[in-house]
């Protein structure tokens, strides 16, 4: 449980989350999820950099880091490749490229420069926290003194993602619906019945 404190079963917590995003789903339109998504973005990266920048001075050795051999027992070129999987993951934008597509006015060359850029930025962070962890600057255990950090990271990003997923479906069953002509629809089924 990310509260013990509270004393919230899992079940319990998940259920009033969703019923959170549904309730604001519903009674927000898209500038006030918008301003959700970007508040929460906000805290994402405030609360990465709080963790990582004071754990990147406490690397102990920095270069041994980056030149140390790898320890797959199949050699440095399976670790790659089974390291592969996880570092695309980080690369997907998933549901929001028709989104950030329609945004940016169907422009080929603005909506590749969005996605790479976009997709980058999750692969250098993921890269800079593995850095800081095998470097030794970084305590990741949720019992450290930066638990309150790691908990803000965690609900930022839950938020974030959960809004723009909501914010991107909404977009996705406006074209469906909107391109629907209902009136034609019903007129036709009082026609052939």
């Amino acid at each position: 449980s990310t509260f013990p404190e509270l004393g919230l079963e899992p079940a319990v917590a998940a259920a009033a989350y969703t019923a959170m995003i549904a309730v604001n789903s519903v009674t927000q339109t898209n500038e006030g999820l918008k301003s959700v998504a970007n508040a929460a973005v906000m805290v994402l990266f405030t609360s990465f950099a709080s963790l990582l920048f004071p754990s990147l001075t406490q690397v102990q050795d920095p270069i041994f880091t980056l030149l140390a051999p790898g320890n797959h027992p199949e050699g440095v070129t399976a670790g790659v490749s089974a390291a592969l999987p996880l570092l695309f993951s980080v690369l997907i934008f998933q549901n929001i490229v028709p989104s950030l597509a329609k945004l940016l006015d169907f422009d080929r060359t603005k909506t590749t420069a969005s996605i790479a850029i976009g997709s980058a930025i999750p692969m250098f962070m993921y890269i800079a926290w593995c850095y800081a962890v095998l470097g030794g600057g970084l305590d990741n255990s949720i019992s450290g003194g930066n638990a309150a950090l790691f908990t803000t990271f965690s609900a930022a990003a839950l938020v974030g993602s959960s809004t723009a997923c909501v914010m991107s479906l909404a977009e996705e069953f406006e074209s469906i619906i909107g391109g629907m002509n209902i009136d034609a629809m019903i007129e036709s089924d009082t026609i052939n019945d």
